[in-house]
């Protein structure tokens, strides 16, 4: 029971993010397929990354100019050229990508995906601590700055922007925040305090993309005939629009189920411990994994209403 919780912390976030910005897609809905496609695209490099990574050893912790240029140059430039990867021989290459804002969802798609696979390997070796931590800095870093990769590639695609200059801003901006992510939290004694910084840069960076994305995908829509875009392959999309929600909302109330069980088994535990237990391990603190849990099962079951509410 404690590995299926460790295992909902790890890969829940990422999806909880993903969908964030899928639904912010009002005009023209992604293919669901080329959605999960990306997103496990993204997954996928996360091995390659890895490989690439062990050849160039950790630096020593006293030497700050070596850390950098590990944190920046090795880890943070290959995963971000990893994400760009995916999106442009995968994503951009559908026909589906015809908006600017598309290069958001796709880009955190595959940033998702990244995050998600990352994620497991860390919350199972780190435990739930590790986990909720990393749900609220490292899988919307990646989720952030995989969509600002996306955004650049969109703006070569749709505005004809040089590749080289897409390329360069793209990875370029992405790889100084991971970087200077990864780097606070191994050399600086306040790391906590500071490396959210990194994370909330890039959420106010891809909050300007998304609304001037929109903007012009609205005009763009407007004046090639909004009421003509119903094509066959967008009344495909329409059609299966309900299906995808429908079975997003069923997912939603599994997994609410399943926590509110979780957290249902593990109370009488900790409560029995607490007071008779013998064993002196136990501490207080232990009673907040199954009140989070208590609390994820009933943010879940109401986010599977609202989006019934919103479907019908």
């Amino acid at each position: 029971m404690m590995t299926f919780g460790l295992l909902a912390v790890a890969i829940l976030p990422g999806f909880v993010i993903v969908q964030r910005y899928y639904s912010k897609d009002n005009l023209q809905k992604e293919p669901i397929g080329i959605v999960l496609k990306s997103f496990f695209w993204g997954a996928a490099l996360v091995l390659p990354a890895g490989l690439l990574e062990t050849m160039f050893p950790d630096p020593e912790e006293s030497n700050v100019i070596e850390s950098a240029i590990h944190y920046f140059l090795v880890v943070g430039l290959l995963e971000e050229l990893c994400k760009y990867i995916a999106i442009r021989l995968y994503s951009a290459k559908n026909s589906a990508f015809n908006e600017h804002f598309d290069g958001i969802v796709y880009g955190a798609c595959v940033g998702g995906g990244f995050a998600t696979f990352e994620n497991i390997f860390y919350v199972m070796d780190h435990g739930f601590v590790i986990g909720i931590l990393r749900a609220f800095l490292s899988v919307p870093g990646h989720i952030l700055w995989g969509a600002i990769i996306g955004h650049w590639i969109a703006k070569e695609k749709m505005e004809g922007t040089n590749p080289i200059v897409a390329l360069l801003a793209g990875v370029g901006i992405s790889t100084f925040l991971h970087g200077g992510f990864d780097f606070i939290l191994d050399v600086h004694e306040y790391s906590v305090f500071i490396a959210p910084i990194f994370v909330l840069a890039p959420l106010f960076i891809v909050r300007w993309y998304t609304t001037s994305a929109l903007k012009k995908d609205k005009i763009l829509l407007q004046e090639s005939g909004f009421p003509t875009l119903i094509t066959e392959k967008n009344i495909q999309r329409t059609e299966s629009s309900p299906l995808f929600i429908s079975l997003l909302r069923s997912v939603l109330y599994v997994f609410s189920t399943l926590f509110f069980l979780f957290s249902l088994f593990l109370f009488p535990f900790c409560i029995y411990d607490y007071f008779y237990g013998e064993d002196q391990n136990f501490e207080t603190w232990m009673f907040a994994i199954p009140s989070l849990s208590t609390f994820i099962a009933v943010g879940l079951l109401f986010w599977g209403k609202n989006i019934k509410k919103q479907s019908s």
